[in-house]
């Protein structure tokens, strides 16, 4: 593991509450933080870390793992401390200590400490040996001649293949952690009118930057969300946009069937799973036979590890319209291989890319855009 000998203090910037502990406002699972516990206490150094720091001021004050959440103007007060960077956030936790002026030495923890579900935990084995087995179809699916990919997915296959946890200087890292909002790329977005069809669209907020990228040229947006009190937010805060484009708002999971499925109401959080509180409507997007798209369709997938079952349920969508698509693979440790694989079966004309930083996704470019461009 990195030598944190030469270090009396290490301050951990990100706190990783938990679902049960946020309600709808967590943004992840929330064991991170208990990865990097159990990395730091397996190698002797938990007792030098002395606090937690999180920007968010709401979670100031509150206890993480018998630590006291602070603000990051804490650091001033200890230099020497070593920052662990405990999020995917990397660029942001950048800029907030370049705009500080905090100038501690830190590393980062593995990419993956963030992957995972609420009711499913990353295995890093698993990893290991899903490239082991698919790392040269990995490399033959996705466009290496792109800087971005390249770099993101040689960090990839790096850590799988190691198979074991550990801190990575910021080096390690370069060129990577840029969340570009899905589709927003001027290189790989469509150039005419569109339809941002938004599944798993929680309160709308992938909405915002897409409009303000596109303008004039996004002509309706369709948006997905079962989750209850999310779907409520989603009307209201659409409600305000009705006259600027044309809405479509269902309050549906998508997957390969038509079925009743188990859901846990958890807010950005929120997945299907077998001991769900709700029971609700799932649908296959193909059988929902009224939907037309203007011009070029975009669709974002953001659904708690469902990613792969809702795509096999629009196949035949895709294989005719040939959409624009964002994926995300941070859910599932198979997911790199097996949805980029499965697109590419769809469309063997897709040039597939890796964007959105450490919130990993597939962006699906079709053939068309290419000709198009040229």
């Amino acid at each position: 593991m990195f030598d944190l000998s030469k270090y009396n203090e290490i301050i951990i910037w990100g706190a990783s509450f938990p679902p049960s502990e946020m309600g709808g406002g967590a943004t992840s699972h929330g064991r991170a933080i208990e990865s990097l516990h159990r990395l730091l206490a397996d190698n002797h150094y938990w007792d030098k870390v002395i606090c937690i720091v999180d920007s968010n001021k709401s979670i100031q004050g509150k206890k993480r793992l018998g630590l006291e959440v602070k603000s990051p103007q804490f650091l001033l007060e200890h230099k020497s401390a070593l920052v662990i960077v405990n999020t995917i956030s990397i660029k942001s936790i950048q800029a907030t200590m370049k705009c500080m002026g905090i100038e501690n030495n830190y590393v980062i923890i593995p990419y993956y400490f963030y992957h995972g579900l609420p009711d499913y935990s990353y295995d890093k084995n698993i990893a290991k040996q899903d490239v082991e087995i698919h790392e040269t179809e990995i490399r033959q699916l996705y466009c290496l001649n792109d800087p971005q990919t390249q770099k993101c997915l040689d960090i990839v296959l790096d850590m799988r293949k190691k198979g074991e946890d550990d801190l990575y200087l910021p080096q390690y890292y370069e060129g990577t952690g840029e969340g570009t909002p899905y589709f927003c790329d001027p290189v790989l977005a469509p150039h005419g009118d569109v339809t941002f069809i938004d599944i798993g669209a929680y309160i709308g907020d992938s909405f915002i930057p897409t409009y303000k990228f596109f303008g004039e040229n996004l002509k309706k947006y369709i948006a997905f969300e079962p989750d209850v009190n999310s779907f409520h937010r989603l009307q209201e805060f659409m409600g305000s946009y009705s006259t600027a484009l044309e809405i479509e708002l269902y309050p549906y999971a998508l997957g390969s069937a038509d079925k009743e499925v188990h859901f846990s109401n958890a807010g950005m959080t929120s997945t299907i799973c077998e001991d769900g509180e709700s029971i609700l409507e799932q649908k296959a997007f193909d059988n929902l036979s009224k939907l037309t798209s203007i011009g070029d369709a975009m669709i974002k997938m953001d659904i708690e590890g469902s990613e792969l079952d809702a795509l096999i349920g629009m196949k035949e969508f895709i294989k005719k319209a040939t959409p624009y698509l964002a994926i995300c693979l941070y859910h599932k440790e198979c997911d790199l291989y097996e949805i980029s694989h499965y697109i590419k079966s769809l469309n063997p004309g897709y040039r597939l890319y890796l964007r959105g930083g450490w919130h990993l996704e597939c962006w699906a470019v079709p053939e068309k855009h290419f000709i198009t461009s040229s």
